[in-house]
């Protein structure tokens, strides 16, 4: 599982890591008993199910499955192999991880030659934008729309000169290829030959990931250039970029969000850095209005309240409440704030003052009263089509709402407002999250999808928790069960595996178990089964006790297969006339019947295994 990276190094990365402080920097999480519980990141939830257990380093989602440990948890939420993985915790925890040893897959370096680019550029494009002629308009057009040096500096703002091959020529030089640029969305292909920069005579805004990378560039073309392409011109879909996966300023705003349970979602670069400078931290944007499912992921993993704050004339727009609905489906509670007509957040910041937008968002009104308001403007409810038209609308943003209370609320709001019996209203709604409302928003395959489930008895579930809990039940266990008695490989695997490290010696923990396999199935059930509340902390004659019962139930569901087969068989050999082998599988088959209570176990009042 190391990958090229020695074992010990791997061993020091995750000494120095706390599981519960690295799911804290992506999510909140609650203490409930000797585990801290949370909303899970890879999957959309409204209870907690996500589990992390800080004695055994362990997280499991009871309820997408989705487990592992600290180098588990990196490689699902950053998408990364696990030699990035390491790399990451160990630039995090200040460990070295030698040279010669920590060689990468093709993909794996290029996402890293991508990141030295894009850093690269960014510190070409701030110098152009600060120290030179070129990118001296840029410059007034930034500080006359009130961004101070010190914000241009804290955001890497530049600028990209006009010429059609500045950066080009310049990465040249300090050894880039032309592929690599061309890969990392910085220059493109000419028709018949040659490159040329992707941007031209824009102001930058370098995209950042919740890590602080440079991931990607906006470019904006400003009023004093002349530019025939668009007003926005994005970095496009690259190893390391993904616009419908990034949030603009999340790197900046995480600390003050987690702080104030609340996020602010904006539409564009200046709407943020505006919002930032005048002391509002908590704001992200959302490069575009309509949200997805990973950037609503993303806003529900830390905070609890989500203010949107789009531009007046995008509040309306299809897409914006397409992308609400999907962030509400997250459990976020959403509220907007109502910008005045022709205003976005920059402008009413600059012109109005910071405290005018500040009361805007402290008198957001929940999501679902907005859209009640919006959809009463807009149709004659008097007419039977502005009726139907209103239901319509309305359905989406009732099947999403958070909770039970809200929604009841809302629905009882509406039937006042239409004039209609409210169990009409239900029923619709019923039939509505029957058939799993379309506007739920699509729902991203989870990574945890792709693992199949292993079969396993409750009884091994109980043994497996038992023996890294105990290094005397884990000889008993293998002292007394057969290896006919476990029916499935993949857990014959797991306690050899458990066996196998009480004769290394040494300190026995799941962690170190999960080290010895590299099949997600493994790591996913052995997770699963030692974050289990029900099996920890029991007295050592309460698991001493289940173990010899859990023993017990796996000799007599061995016995009984062994009897069917025996059956079986003998039906075999009567069709065939064959009397004395029959003899002989009747002789054997009544030893099974005389061992059958011969356990030196007896289950007495032990537990039911049957799930």
């Amino acid at each position: 599982m190391s990958q090229g990276i020695p074992e010990e190094t791997i061993d020091e990365i995750r000494q120095h890591t706390d599981l519960v402080a690295l799911v804290g920097e992506y999510l909140k999480l609650e203490r409930r008993g000797k585990n801290m519980v949370g909303l899970c990141p890879f999957h959309n939830e409204k209870t907690p199910s996500f589990t992390v257990s800080p004695e055994k380093q362990l997280y499991h989602c009871f309820g997408c499955g989705a487990s592992g440990n600290v180098f588990s948890l990196i490689m699902q939420m950053e998408k990364l192999t696990f030699p990035e993985a390491a790399k990451f915790l160990a630039r995090r925890a200040g460990v070295k991880i030698p040279e010669q040893q920590a060689a990468r897959p093709e993909r794996d370096q290029l996402k890293e030659n991508i990141y030295k680019l894009n850093l690269m550029a960014a510190r070409y494009y701030a110098y152009h934008l600060s120290k030179t002629a070129s990118g001296k308009k840029a410059l007034d057009y930034l500080l006359k729309r009130g961004i101070t040096e010190k914000t241009i500096e804290l955001f890497m703002l530049g600028y990209a000169p006009a010429e059609w091959t500045g950066f080009f020529n310049f990465a040249k030089k300090k050894g880039a290829t032309p592929d690599l640029m061309v890969k990392a969305g910085l220059v493109s292909p000419g028709r018949e030959k040659g490159y040329y920069d992707r941007f031209r005579s824009r102001i930058i805004f370098p995209i950042f990931n919740i890590n602080g990378k440079v991931t990607g560039f906006g470019g904006r073309a400003f009023d004093d250039e002349k530019n025939s392409g668009p007003k926005y011109l994005n970095s496009p879909e690259t190893a390391v970029f993904s616009k419908g996966n990034m949030l603009y300023g999340l790197n900046f705003a995480r600390g003050e969000i987690r702080k104030s349970k609340k996020a602010v979602v904006m539409e564009g670069y200046t709407d943020v850095i505006s919002a930032y400078q005048a002391g509002i931290k908590n704001v992200v944007a959302s490069l575009g209005t309509a949200l997805t499912t990973e950037q609503s992921k993303l806003l529900r993993n830390q905070s609890d309240i989500v203010i949107t704050a789009y531009d007046s004339d995008s509040a309306g727009e299809a897409a914006t409440w397409r992308g609400l609905v999907v962030l509400q489906s997250t459990g976020c509670l959403v509220h907007v704030a109502e910008l005045p007509q022709g205003s976005d957040p920059d402008s009413l910041i600059r012109e109005k003052g910071a405290d005018l937008f500040k009361s805007l968002l402290e008198n957001a009104v929940p999501l679902i009263e907005y859209r009640l308001q919006r959809l009463k403007e807009r149709y004659d409810l008097n007419t039977d089509n502005g009726r139907v038209k209103y239901i319509e609308e309305l359905m989406p943003f009732l099947v999403a709402a958070v909770n039970q209370v809200e929604q009841d609320y809302y629905l009882k709001k509406a039937a006042e407002e239409l004039g209609v019996e409210e169990a009409a209203l239900r029923n619709e709604l019923k039939k509505q999250i029957r058939r799993g409302s379309k506007y739920r928003g699509e729902r991203k395959k989870d990574s945890s999808d792709e693992v199949e489930t292993i079969a396993i008895s409750p009884a091994e579930k109980i043994l497996i928790s038992l023996m890294l809990q105990s290094k005397e039940i884990a000889e008993q266990g293998r002292n007394d069960i057969k290896p006919d008695y476990i029916k499935g490989s993949p857990v014959k695997i797991i306690f050899d595996e458990i066996w196998n490290l009480y004769d290394s010696g040494g300190v026995v923990t799941a962690e170190k178990l999960l080290n010895r396999f590299e099949d997600d199935n493994l790591v996913r059930l052995v997770s699963m089964v030692v974050t289990d509340p029900a099996l920890q902390d029991l007295q050592p004659r309460v698991a001493k006790r289940m173990a010899e019962d859990s023993i017990e139930y796996l000799r007599r569901l061995w016995s009984a297969r062994q009897q069917r087969e025996l059956k079986k068989k003998i039906k075999e050999l009567e069709d065939r006339g064959l009397n004395d082998e029959i003899e002989n599988l009747l002789r054997e088959h009544q030893d099974l019947l005389t061992n059958k209570d011969g356990s030196p176990y007896r289950s007495g009042k032990g537990g039911d295994f049957n799930g």
